[in-house]
């Protein structure tokens, strides 16, 4: 804890010299880092946190300091959610806060701003809590771009993996792009939910958007082509090419047991022949 002297100095200081603080921090930010920015936006944010910090070095005692510190984290969180929501780099975040650094420590080390007894005191306890800011705004940047990152990867799988309705009774997955074991799980759940929802009685598995058909993936579409048989609906696996059926006849990995077809239009011919439909007024052969 500071001593009863230096936090009462502190405060002053930031309550004192706001506006001109306020002036030298935009300076030092520069003219590249204010391009473009929502001044007003820009103006609250840099208010709100100058006070935070003007509360936060002004607690001696040990609770009173803790619930400043947490309100002062609290403000660099929703800065850094924001940064990180925008896209802006997380070296774009950190000079915002080390300019306010610099600015703060230049303005206490000028002549007559400071007691010169204070001032070695004061000097470490401001640096101390905005090093600690900056470890803050740093660690929650980073963990907003992971959900953020998260959260757009999980809308491509979903994006990926659609489960479309082509009849009452048809429902067609077109896979596209690498089947994982992560992805086997959520194209099997997806499909299962559809499944279980339209009480399907027939189901189009197409892959040819899959680049790559190997043992790995075969044993994730069996798997998944099981499971949607136990709920009472027929699979058809189509997009089948002839080199893949040539590389997975060699990788002894037997489909027989599944109907297959080399493309999804014979797929849907065999669809609508199995649940008794008529294409153009005509049953149509499939391919």
């Amino acid at each position: 804890m500071p001593s009863p002297s230096v936090a009462p100095a502190l405060q002053q200081l930031i309550s004192d010299h706001h506006d001109e603080l306020l002036t030298d921090w935009k300076a030092r930010l520069g003219s590249p880092a204010l391009a473009g920015a929502d001044m007003d936006s820009l103006h609250a944010e840099m208010n709100e946190l100058l006070d935070a910090l003007r509360h936060a070095l002004g607690q001696t005692d040990q609770l009173e300091a803790a619930a400043a510190q947490q309100q002062l984290d609290g403000v660099l969180r929703s800065a850094s959610q924001v940064r990180a929501a925008r896209g802006q780099a997380p070296e774009a975040s950190v000079r915002f806060v080390q300019s306010c650094k610099d600015v703060l420590l230049a303005r206490l080390m000028a002549p007559g701003t400071c007691d010169p007894t204070l001032q070695t005191e004061a000097l470490w306890r401001l640096q101390s809590l905005l090093d600690r800011c900056v470890m803050t705004l740093v660690s929650q940047f980073v963990t907003t771009r992971e959900s953020v990152i998260r959260s757009q990867a999980q809308s491509l799988l979903d994006m990926s993996t659609p489960v479309i309705t082509l009849w009452d009774s048809i429902l067609l997955l077109p896979l596209v792009g690498i089947v994982d074991s992560v992805r086997a799980v959520q194209v099997a759940e997806r499909l299962l939910e559809a499944i279980g929802r339209t009480e399907a009685e027939v189901t189009l598995i197409d892959v040819t958007g899959v680049p790559v058909m190997d043992t790995s993936v075969a044993r994730h579409l069996l798997r998944t082509v099981a499971a949607a048989e136990m709920l009472g609906t027929q699979v058809i696996l189509t997009g089948i090419s002839p080199s893949t059926a040539l590389t997975m006849v060699k990788l002894g990995i037997d489909l027989s047991a599944v109907p297959t077809r080399g493309s999804l239009k014979a797929g849907v011919v065999l669809a609508l022949r199995m649940t008794g439909r008529q294409l153009n007024g005509h049953l149509q052969k499939g391919g």
